[in-house]
């Protein structure tokens, strides 16, 4: 079996550090690594299967018809590597509601939090009931309602995005919130939230860098992002 791993363009933008020991360890367990989903020429076969942990590379490596295995679970199932301890750390757990419908990214995430002695609390709309995903996505009643013109929330004034961001980030019942998704992050960011994500937490690249981390991610928002100017590789 040829395992590709698919690095997120978003989560390496957001925390190159650790998008670099992720790439390094794929490296070290015998994955090839793969451009931008959307640009790499491979294709599906039986022997393949796609590496990934942003819910964008298994959307489009799926549609191609590749089998696909999150890195979460491949991290899960490494009896030797060693994780770092967070004893102490009391977070919120946001799933992400690209991922409702994987009950394995669920189980591996949780997992992996207890191997790092993180304590969470979950929300009420977690697992298949997740309803958020930034300003891609998010089921209030009030956008349910009132702004089903939009089919991204994204589409909507700043007012209006912030104003979603923040209802998000008061039901949390903690300051720092754990998700598993670029757009998550940014969206709870958005919302004045302090968010981390898991992969940072996973390559040991939270602690000391924590204001770093959400200076960088302000700052890459205020700006145009470069990946919508890119082109095919000829």
């Amino acid at each position: 079996m040829e395992y590709i791993y698919y690095p997120s363009c978003s989560f390496n933008r957001l925390d190159m550090q650790s998008a670099k020991k992720l790439r390094e360890y794929a490296t070290s367990h015998n994955m090839n690594i793969a451009p931008c989903c959307k640009f790499d020429q491979r294709e599906a076969s039986e022997d393949k299967k796609a590496i990934y942990f942003c819910q964008e590379c298994r959307r489009t490596q799926e549609s191609k018809g590749f089998s696909s295995l999150s890195y979460w679970e491949v991290l899960d199932n490494d009896k030797e590597m060693l994780l770092p301890d967070y004893s102490g750390m009391y977070v919120t757990l946001l799933d992400c509601w690209r991922d409702r419908d994987h009950l394995e990214i669920h189980q591996a995430v949780r997992s992996l939090l207890d191997k790092m002695h993180v304590q969470y609390e979950e929300l009420d709309m977690h697992g298949d009931k997740a309803d958020f995903c930034g300003t891609l996505h998010y089921e209030t009643a009030q956008y349910r309602n009132e702004l089903d013109s939009f089919d991204h929330l994204s589409h909507l004034s700043k007012e209006w995005q912030v104003k979603l961001m923040q209802e998000k980030v008061t039901s949390c019942p903690t300051e720092l919130i754990v998700c598993c998704c670029c757009r998550c992050y940014n969206g709870l960011l958005i919302g004045g939230g302090h968010p981390i994500h898991l992969m940072t937490l996973l390559m040991n690249g939270y602690i000391g860098r924590e204001q770093e981390l959400e200076a960088h991610a302000l700052d890459l928002l205020s700006k145009p992002d470069p990946r919508y100017n890119m082109k095919m590789p000829s």
